[in-house]
């Protein structure tokens, strides 16, 4: 990948749309709460966590990613997902992608990602030129193949990206506007407490408030949670909040086949036994748990699974599962990780 050079200078014209997404003024207003949830009354405070940063291409990225993801995908996701009369969905293993929900799901008007990363809660005093770079260097692998590698949004191979910024070029690719964030405190009993300032302790999530490109407000939601069993079993009160937001309908996709292992069967039983409907590539629940809670269509081509899982014993399933179907109809777009054999989805609704 070409190296991605950061200039820090006034926004040109050509910037001007992606500036007034990402850098609203940031005034905060009465939150109308769903379900479940408390409010806390708190002087307001501004949470600086997007700097003035320019990505090269960016309005040229942002077309691009439109036409090749959100565009198709919102039109299959009307044809094929309305049915499921989606309100409040929870995205699994998200990373940043507020992206691919938003397009499968987009007359929903609550959407929870949960995923295992940190969120940046104030501001950086200063954003090293690199640190920018690979902002925009990860960003820009997303906008080009559709989901974020780990390593890149750890910092594993090079200096790591602040998350929430991630967060606001996700939502600029949808053409929405952000219009607020609040803090996320996630209570003992599981019900979530959305406040505008921090406490004596660190906040579990941000709540981002956006108007949407077609005049929409809605709420997204990003939970920072261990997901494995033992994160879990070290923070009870992540269950409680699970089994109410695993009520209605989950996503997950590009998720490194996690909920296929032992050490994740915590998660895998409160989709089966809460779930209403789960939307799903090949990295999401085993087949045999998922075909036997839910009834299943299938989209996509054939199906082999990435070469780094081809030998697992799920994708062995899953692919002698789709080779008895036999009756796949049609994707029109590409989703979860690159792979000769094209991408599936597994939408399954309860039994």
């Amino acid at each position: 990948m070409k190296n991605i050079y950061v200039r820090f200078q006034a926004y040109s014209v050509q910037m001007l749309l992606l500036a007034l997404i990402l850098h609203p003024s940031l005034t905060f207003s009465q939150t109308i709460l769903p379900e479940n949830e408390t409010a806390t009354k708190k002087p307001p405070q501004v949470l600086k966590n997007l700097n003035n940063i320019e990505c090269p291409d960016a309005t040229a990225t942002t077309k691009s990613y439109q036409k090749k993801f959100t565009q198709p995908i919102q039109k299959w996701a009307k044809e094929n997902l309305s049915s499921l009369q989606t309100k409040k969905v929870t995205y699994l293993f998200s990373g940043a992608d507020v992206a691919t929900v938003f397009s499968l799901f987009s007359e929903a008007n609550h959407y929870t990602l949960i995923a295992d990363q940190n969120p940046e809660f104030s501001s950086l005093n200063q954003v090293s030129t690199r640190r920018a770079a690979q902002e925009c260097q990860t960003h820009t692998y997303f906008s080009k193949y559709g989901y974020y590698r780990t390593n890149d949004l750890e910092g594993k191979n090079s200096i790591k990206p602040r998350f929430t910024q991630l967060l606001g070029y996700s939502i600029a690719l949808i053409g929405a506007q952000i219009l607020s964030k609040e803090y996320i405190y996630v209570t003992q009993d599981g019900t979530t407490q959305v406040r505008d300032s921090i406490s004596n302790s660190n906040p579990d999530g941000l709540r981002i408030k956006i108007n949407t490109s077609d005049n929409r407000t809605v709420y997204i939601d990003y939970i920072r949670i261990n997901l494995s069993n033992n994160g879990l079993e070290k923070s009870p009160q992540f269950i409680a909040l699970l089994k109410n937001q695993t009520s209605d309908t989950i996503f997950i996709k590009s998720a490194s086949h996690l909920l296929q292992k032992s050490y994740f069967s915590v998660l895998g039983d409160l989709i089966t036994s809460n779930t209403r409907n789960i939307v799903q590539d090949e990295t999401g629940l085993d087949i045999t748990d998922l075909s036997k809670h839910f009834s299943i269509n299938v989209y996509g081509k054939d199906f082999s699974p990435h070469p780094i899982w081809k030998n697992s014993p799920s994708a062995l399933r899953l692919k002698k599962y789709l080779a008895e179907e036999k009756s796949f109809k049609e994707l029109p777009f590409t989703i979860g990780y690159e792979k000769k054999s094209g991408s599936i989805l597994l939408i399954g609704q309860r039994k």
